[in-house]
């Protein structure tokens, strides 16, 4: 995973611009997701930790650990091959309300709302959308 230091997991929704009182999408929240899933932690990742980082368990006693065999358990026990801790992601990501999400182009002001936009959810460190349907 590469760090992203403007990831902003203080952010609030009030922080973000806000649509149009009458438009047809709202913003519902903002949250952290993980791809392909989050990564997890095992007993020797704490063991690493506990005997090299003085207990700290950071980034760097989790790929030392994966140096010495450990891997995330979810990866391991779901067959689905072994990725590494910086293969493992964590967006931080804008959930918008819309009426359908099949085409989001013909959602009424959505596009235009996103572009005009686009510099502050940078600089906010937003790094995903999400859009359930309402």
């Amino acid at each position: 995973m590469e760090e992203n230091n403007f990831m902003n997991s203080n952010l609030k929704l009030a922080d973000v611009p806000q649509p149009n009182a009458d438009s047809v999408f709202k913003l519902q929240k903002i949250d952290t997701i993980s791809f392909p899933h989050p990564y997890c932690i095992t007993p020797k990742h704490v063991a690493y930790a506990s005997d090299h980082c003085s207990g700290m368990l950071g980034r760097e006693a989790i790929v030392e650990a994966e140096k010495r065999g450990a891997c995330c358990d979810i990866c391991r026990t779901s067959g689905n091959g072994i990725l590494s801790f910086e293969q493992h992601e964590t967006n931080l990501t804008l959930f918008i309300v819309v009426p359908q999400n099949k085409d989001l182009n013909a959602v009424p002001g959505l596009p235009n709302y996103l572009f005009s936009n686009k510099q502050t959810f940078i600089d906010l460190g937003v790094q995903g959308f999400a859009f359930p349907k309402s």
